[in-house]
């Protein structure tokens, strides 16, 4: 199973994108949320994937530039009713941070935004996830990391690091040099600490 795909973006559209990675394209499904924040075609990209078969159409690829968008799109299907299309469809419309606080308030009204999700829908992923939200522990979005941090990790894991070590060094620049937010800085800087490593 695909974990994450580390390469460059090769094709983007409303929905989806094509990673090339050492020449072999992936077409991956990315929600909108996540693919405004991509990088230009021909810059290097990096995305956690969630694989999904279906059984009559086969294998899909669906990608998200965080930990907390795909165990939040993998926690939404739990919901009776709720699949691949809905969880979708949802972290196209909110943060997978702002439909955790949707589930944990209970306000149902909030999904009714997103086409195709009414209210019996919205009530059921609810009614539905709304005990069980409390024994997960996603993954959090740190909400400060600016898109110059986002480039800076994919500069980085162009360089052939990997992504956890990307966000680490990328973290700890950022934090030991009060957020800087020049993007040159802040790949030199993060090149010294995983040399010291």
């Amino acid at each position: 199973m695909i974990s994450n795909l580390n390469g460059i973006l090769s094709f983007k559209k409303a929905n989806s994108v094509v990673i090339d990675v050492n020449g072999v394209g992936y077409l991956v499904y990315v929600p909108l949320k996540s693919l405004s924040n991509l990088p230009e075609v021909g810059k290097p990209v990096s995305l956690y994937i969630q694989t999904i078969f279906n059984s009559e159409e086969g294998i899909f690829l669906y990608g998200f530039l965080t930990e907390e968008e795909r165990d939040v799109f993998n926690f939404l299907r739990q919901a009776k009713g709720v699949g691949v299309k809905t969880a979708f469809s949802l972290l196209s419309f909110f943060e997978a941070g702002e439909l955790i606080t949707y589930i944990e308030k209970k306000d149902a009204q909030a999904f009714l935004v997103v086409p195709g999700i009414g209210k019996k829908t919205a009530e059921r992923i609810i009614f539905e996830l709304k005990d069980k939200v409390r024994g997960k522990d996603f993954v959090p979005t740190d909400k400060s990391s600016s898109k110059t941090n986002l480039d800076a990790e994919l500069a980085l894991v162009s360089l052939g690091y990997t992504n956890k070590e990307a966000k680490e060094a990328v973290a700890y620049v950022i934090k030991h040099l009060n957020n800087v937010d020049d993007i040159q800085v802040i790949v030199k800087e993060s090149l010294k600490y995983l040399m010291k490593r």
